[in-house]
């Protein structure tokens, strides 16, 4: 136990001079009477920690001590200082105290260290039990042992990870660390050292504030397995044993640093940790990180995808990704949390780069199996801005828009498809439902729906195929309302004659339809790198003949969609309650599942009843009406259990019908053969 220097002091004073009044000592301290009393009851308890006599006060002589205190205990006892913390420092300095000390810890301990009093320490440590409960740990006392905290040791290395990071972004970090840590210097100097030395073989560099948490990090590590702390086996970092970091974690905490014996649990969570410190440099190449080097270019690809922009040098920023990536996936992985300070700030001043991000890391959520925290999307929104702005590339001045349909996930994703290609120009942020855009946080300027609906922005309701007629229509709305004019209609049909009369027109038709094509949609298909490489099934293994079904009628719209569904609820892919969802949904909304004259696509949302993504179809040879002026012969059940695994079969199939010459073959063949045949051509037709 220490003694702060206020009541040494005194305690020296009256050693060297007993029989003191307590008016002498004022005179010769400078305190007033209530600090030499608080100071005296100090002084007895360190003696009495000691096995001393206490300072004892006699009316006649004065003050004295009985014993005469051996001069190393003056010498080292009496170095240590007062610490003042503020109540938050206090709370790491107990924390730590009690998760780290190798002696029984009393009141006396806590109040040596901070010099406040035995109530206000009662109160601290009360206030930290409560927040130990919360997370099922239970700080206890007793006489033998003193203060303990008591519970998993897994959350105690939780809870001792948090603390570092903490004190060491205190404005106090180096007063609590010369507090805790003031006998180990020599420690902390060898342990970042190992550290340097790790760094140089393998060619990384770690950041300033990783390296020197990585440092309390091991060195606590350490403290913990003296105290008998030792982490219980944890099967899934088992893997890490084959790294090299593993291999020299292991000659690290092998060598003279460390007193105490890391076994390979030990050694595997100090691995872990390495693998997963933010650096400034890595040298290991890309190309051999075969998992983390395809969700690069997934993450990439998908951010391109949805700001509708091209990333220049994209192999140096892949290098330059890497360098966070790989300890952020590690992080991710093994559900290490990192506290970005920056997160609040950069979702609020860079509000839809931060969303696009989120949107664009869905391959590392299927990777991780949940979804990537808010602090590691900051990570990266950073890492996108950065680059956009080294290129020139702003998405600040561009037009936002969200594209609604009455039930979000399905029908509007048809859209999205179209009208990113028709308005390269908007930021596209969301595919939404009528209900989700009454709570929606981000700000938009336009709104593409399938239904009217009230909004303040401006409002474009629109069908979820759009024919050519429709793109032109549209395309000079848009402009009118954002610019103020109207593109002028170029006239094909001249411009061929022109063509004509200076070249060999072979497939006029089919030139005609290119020439529209680019002049109206820039593009005629879905841009390459939206579906590239997405683990997505085509059409037509999800509309196979066991999902298709031929029948001559129903009775009404509600038996339709029950009969079309039926192959689903047999195979399991979706349960009774999804069809009576769909069912509800259009009651609810409407006919809007009607997407072209004679189709209707019924849906709802994932947890409504999908267990896995699938597709049906039902043609009839008379059609249903789903309302007066709404006959549908052709119904196909869209079950997405998600919001991304059915795109490539949607476009697909929104492409082959978005011709009126196949719908109208469809309906017209007797058997399933012809529409086999559109299904197959469409899956397999290369996407330019």
């Amino acid at each position: 136990m220490y003694l702060d220097e206020r009541s040494a002091n005194i305690l020296k004073i009256v050693q060297q001079s007993p029989n003191l009044k307590m008016s002498e000592l004022e005179v010769k301290t400078g305190l007033t009477r209530r600090q030499i009393q608080y100071g005296i009851g100090k002084a007895n308890d360190w003696l009495k920690s000691l096995g001393y006599h206490l300072i004892s006060y006699n009316r006649e002589v004065g003050y004295f001590l009985p014993d005469k205190i051996r001069d190393e205990h003056l010498q080292i006892k009496l170095t240590k200082r007062t610490y003042v913390f503020s109540e938050a420092d206090r709370e790491k300095v107990f924390y730590l105290m009690l998760l780290l000390s190798l002696e029984p810890l009393s009141v006396y301990h806590f109040q040596s260290i901070t010099g406040i009093s035995r109530n206000t320490v009662l109160k601290d440590i009360q206030q930290l039990k409560e927040k130990a409960r919360l997370l099922q740990l239970k700080i206890q006392y007793s006489k033998q042992n003193g203060y303990v905290v008591k519970g998993d040791s897994n959350i105690k290395r939780y809870i001792m990870e948090k603390l570092i990071h903490d004190v060491l972004n205190s404005p106090s970090s180096n007063l609590i660390i010369e507090c805790i840590w003031g006998d180990r210097e020599e420690q902390i100097r060898s342990i970042q050292l190992q550290l340097e030395q790790i760094e140089r073989q393998l060619g990384i560099t770690f950041t300033d504030e990783r390296l020197q948490e990585l440092t309390y990090l091991f060195l606590c590590t350490g403290q913990l397995i003296e105290k008998g702390e030792a982490l219980s086996s944890m099967q899934s970092w088992e893997e890490l044993a084959s790294t090299k970091e593993y291999k020299l974690v292991k000659q690290m905490t092998e060598s003279n640093v460390f007193q105490s014996v890391w076994n390979q649990t030990e050694r595997l969570y100090g691995t872990l940790h390495l693998l997963s410190m933010n650096r400034t440099k890595d040298v290991s190449p890309l190309q051999e990180d075969n998992v983390i080097q395809e969700l690069l270019r997934e993450i990439v690809e998908e951010f391109e995808r949805l700001a509708c922009i091209h990333l220049q040098d994209k192999d140096l920023f892949y290098q330059q990704l890497y360098v966070h990536f790989r300890p952020a996936y590690y992080r991710m992985k093994y559900r290490i949390s990192l506290k970005n300070t920056m997160t609040e700030r950069i979702q609020k001043v860079y509000p839809e780069l931060f969303h696009l991000t989120k949107k664009s890391l869905w391959p590392v959520d299927q990777a991780i199996e949940y979804s990537v925290p808010d602090d590691e999307i900051a990570y990266f929104t950073i890492h996108f801005g950065g680059w956009l702005r080294r290129q020139g590339t702003t998405l600040d001045d561009r037009k936002r828009a969200i594209v609604v349909c009455p039930n979000g996930i399905g029908i509007s994703n048809i859209l999205v498809f179209t009208l990113r290609e028709l308005f390269p120009d908007v930021l596209f942020l969301d595919v939404l439902s009528v209900r989700d855009t009454v709570n929606y946080p981000l700000s938009y300027d336009l709104v593409f729906s399938t239904v009217h609906l009230r909004t303040k922005a401006a409002l474009f309701v629109v069908p979820p195929i759009l024919e050519m007629q429709d793109k032109q229509n549209l395309r000079q709305q848009v402009m009118q309302e954002l610019y103020g004019y109207t593109p002028k209609n170029l006239d094909v049909a001249s411009l061929l004659k022109v063509i004509s009369q200076y070249a060999t027109i072979h497939e006029p038709s089919q030139l005609e339809q290119a020439l529209q094509s680019h002049i109206y949609i820039h593009t005629p298909k879905i841009n390459k790198h939206s579906l590239e490489g997405a683990e997505k099934p085509v059409l037509q293994e999800l509309l196979t003949s066991q999902t298709i079904q031929l029948q001559s009628r129903v009775s009404d719209w509600k038996e339709g969609v029950r009969v079309a569904s039926q192959p689903l609820v047999e195979l399991g892919t979706v349960e009774e309650r999804y069809v009576e969802a769909m069912i509800q949904s259009i009651e609810d909304n409407g006919p809007y599942v009607v997407i072209t004259p004679g189709v209707a696509i019924p849906h709802s949302r994932p947890e409504q009843g999908v267990r896995s993504l699938s597709m049906s179809l039902l043609k009839l040879d008379k059609a249903v009406d789903f309302a007066p002026d709404k006959p549908v012969r052709l119904i196909i059940v869209l079950a997405a259990a998600d919001s991304e695994s059915h795109l490539r079969a949607l476009v697909q199939l929104t492409q082959m019908l978005g011709e009126p010459s196949n719908i109208e073959d469809i309906l017209q063949s007797p058997d399933k053969s012809v529409l086999l045949d559109y299904i197959q051509r469409y899956s397999e037709e290369e996407v330019s």
